[in-house]
């Protein structure tokens, strides 16, 4: 995993030219930080993005043997630990950002687009049940 949190600063870079997380604080990450979660067992890994959606999930063969409900509840773990530590970075990329106030929301800004999206998949799956 990228922990962009124990990065030495750039060479020849000062904390007034790679910008700081506040006047007299530590350097803030050039870029938005994106989150990494797996799964206790490491069988299901998840990326969050630089905008806080989902990025990758990737599933080990060994967890789909494992039943429906346990991927699951793999998965749920994986996202959510992804999920912490996009939250955690973000705070460091931004302390701003890190306020409750901003974070929920954020938080409520991905529960829309989510909802959008599964409202756009119900359509479809509507419309190709509709077609037949």
């Amino acid at each position: 995993m990228d922990d962009t949190r124990s990065r030495p600063p750039r060479r020849g870079a000062t904390p007034e030219s790679s910008g700081t997380a506040w006047p007299g604080g530590p350097v803030a990450p050039a870029s938005p930080p994106t989150g990494h979660g797996a799964s206790e067992d490491e069988s299901v890994k998840v990326t969050i993005g630089t905008d806080g959606l989902v990025d990758t999930v990737a599933i080990n063969p060994r967890a789909l043997r494992k039943g429906a409900q346990a991927l699951e509840e793999l998965t749920r773990e994986a996202v959510r630990e992804a999920q912490r530590d996009w939250f955690g970075r973000l705070g460091e990329h931004d302390p701003a950002v890190a306020s409750e106030d901003a974070l929920r929301a954020k938080l409520e800004e991905i529960n829309a687009e989510y909802s959008l999206r599964m409202e756009e998949i119900n359509r479809l799956i509507a419309g190709l049940r509709s077609s037949r």
